[in-house]
């Protein structure tokens, strides 16, 4: 009963320390974006510093 138990609770820490760490594709795969404000239109720059400002807040 005791090596049940015990197998029982290891198989228990290998599942919960598997889930720990994630990763966090989505912040590694993407970067800010760089734009020119002299060459893009006003949308272009006002679109790119939107997306630049969710990557900072979800992934900083």
């Amino acid at each position: 009963m005791l090596i049940r138990s015990t197998a029982i609770a290891a198989s228990l820490i290998l599942l919960l320390t598997g889930c720990w760490r994630t990763v966090d594709t989505a912040c590694t795969a993407f970067v800010p974006i760089t734009y020119s404000p002299k060459m893009d239109s006003p949308e272009t720059v006002t679109q790119v510093r939107q997306f630049n400002a969710a990557w900072v807040a979800l992934c900083h």
